[in-house]
């Protein structure tokens, strides 16, 4: 059973996370998600690489190492990394491909996205889950007008100035302020070709 929105979500949370992640094409439940997500990394990537960098704690074992290579470097839009500290590294990943989506998540203009890309945010969390009850009314706005009006306790005609149910991404929470260490920009080929059949048959990640 869908969920039902009951009050609004007032806490900020990262738009790259939401709206951009799910582009990549990484299950959501995973066994190493992502600390956190980024639009920017300071003194490394502007708004204008259209990057999404992603940082992961280091684990010591054999089955991060594979979900590494075979599942984060092995992703079309895998651009580099770079270890931050002996605990941490940041992800970077191009997103060129999809620059329109990105601008439009920079911007605020989330009901704008691609359609491909809103079939991928409902397939990330799941059409039934509590995240994708806000995501949907933030992704097609003109079906929810009516309850945010109740909720908000404003008119209609307000929020359909305004276009949008969701606020604009928080540049300075989406920038990552780290300093990078040691970058990493290579795969090697031969590696990845043996990983690409773990990739596929692999239900853990």
């Amino acid at each position: 059973m869908m969920k039902v929105i009951k009050k609004l979500y007032s806490k900020y949370f990262q738009k790259s996370r939401s709206f951009l992640l799910p582009t990549l094409g990484i299950k959501k439940n995973t066994a190493y998600p992502s600390i956190n997500s980024y639009l920017c990394w300071e003194d490394v990537y502007s708004l204008t690489d259209y990057k999404l960098i992603l940082t992961y704690y280091i684990q010591d074992d054999d089955k991060w190492n594979s979900y590494l290579l075979n599942i984060l470097m092995n992703n079309q839009m895998f651009n580099e990394y770079h270890e931050i500290d002996g605990e941490r590294l940041a992800i970077s990943f191009d997103l060129h491909e999809c620059k329109e989506d990105f601008e439009h998540v920079v911007f605020g203009r989330y009901s704008k996205l691609s359609k491909f890309n809103k079939g991928r945010i409902r397939d990330f969390y799941g059409y039934n889950s509590p995240e994708w009850a806000y995501l949907e009314s933030f992704l097609f706005p003109e079906k929810y007008i009516p309850l945010y009006s109740r909720l908000l306790d404003v008119d209609s005609a307000h929020i359909l100035h305004t276009g949008e149910l969701c606020d604009k991404p928080n540049i300075d929470k989406e920038t990552l302020k780290l300093k990078p260490n040691v970058k990493h920009d290579d795969v090697n080929p031969l590696d990845v070709e043996q990983g690409k059949d773990y990739q596929a048959n692999s239900d853990a990640y």
